[in-house]
């Protein structure tokens, strides 16, 4: 395997550089039998945007989101079938492929996508079995510690992350147990929370408020008549008399079901930390 066998990945990467690069990792992986988790992880973040780009490019854009006959059975069974969302979802893509009695020029296009993108799909799966946790180390000198430093926790993610001019500096937000995340954490408009439970209260508003809103939801599940789904990264509205309405229904409720259950979790955790809240004292 080399880099020059994916031209239709690389001609639709965002930044071809970091496609050969993530490209070389992956093969330097499988020849020395370990690669590093934090490469591991960059190369898949690459290479998962860069097929989910290309596949919008060169198979959902100019061949589906309603280009064909609506009447081929088996290309509209095909292509509800599929979610390509990222390099781990073309191997199942490729056995799908491989097993449809679909025709024509988008099954076509969808084939020789994934005769590039499986290879690389199969040697990243390989690789799980080959990580070598941590970074390399370092050839470089140490950094020096800054030692007027404040360093405190964010009352909303509860990481320890350097406090400016008394609020929390500028970072991202995960919120803890659900891996979610967005690239600027709410916590930046609050003080820390040795100095404030201000941010704690906030964040149980807000997660409070979500959990109310999906139990009406789940309540009121059975009046519904439609649904928004993301199909290659597009939005779909499927009606109640689709032939997928089924599916699509379980999926619905089956997601409010679980975000109930872990939202309810998280708010016992955090009312728990609200109430025991002293200032000075991280709990």
């Amino acid at each position: 395997m080399s880099p020059d066998q994916f031209p239709l990945l690389e001609a639709h990467a965002r930044r071809p550089v970091r496609f050969i690069e993530a490209v070389r990792a992956v093969i330097d992986g499988v020849e020395n039998g370990a690669i590093r988790n934090v490469v591991l992880n960059d190369a898949k973040y690459v290479l998962s945007q860069t097929v989910c780009d290309a596949w919008k490019k060169h198979v959902s854009e100019p061949y589906l989101h309603g280009k064909y006959d609506t009447n081929d059975t088996a290309l509209r069974e095909l292509d509800y079938s599929l979610h390509v969302m990222g390099l781990h979802d073309m191997v199942a893509t490729s056995k799908k492929l491989a097993k449809t009695k679909a025709t024509g020029p988008a099954v076509d296009a969808m084939r020789a996508f994934a005769a590039q993108a499986l290879p690389l799909a199969e040697a990243v799966a390989g690789l799980k079995s080959k990580v070598v946790k941590g970074r390399a180390p370092s050839a470089a000198p140490a950094k020096p510690v800054n030692p007027n430093k404040d360093v405190k926790t964010c009352p909303c993610c509860f990481r320890q992350i350097a406090v400016v001019r008394t609020k929390m500096a500028l970072h991202g937000y995960e919120r803890p147990g659900t891996g979610w995340q967005t690239s600027s954490c709410p916590g930046v408009d609050f003080k820390p929370l040795e100095v404030s439970s201000d941010g704690l209260a906030w964040l149980i508003g807000q997660i409070s408020a979500r959990h109310a809103s999906n139990k009406t939801a789940y309540r009121n599940r059975n009046k519904l008549t439609e649904l928004w789904v993301t199909r290659n990264r597009a939005p779909v509205k499927v009606l109640k008399d689709s032939t997928h309405w089924d599916r699509e229904f379980s999926y619905h409720v089956g997601a409010l079901e679980r975000e109930i259950s872990s939202l309810g979790r998280e708010l016992i955790q955090l009312r728990k930390r609200l109430a025991d809240w002293t200032p000075g004292v991280h709990k």
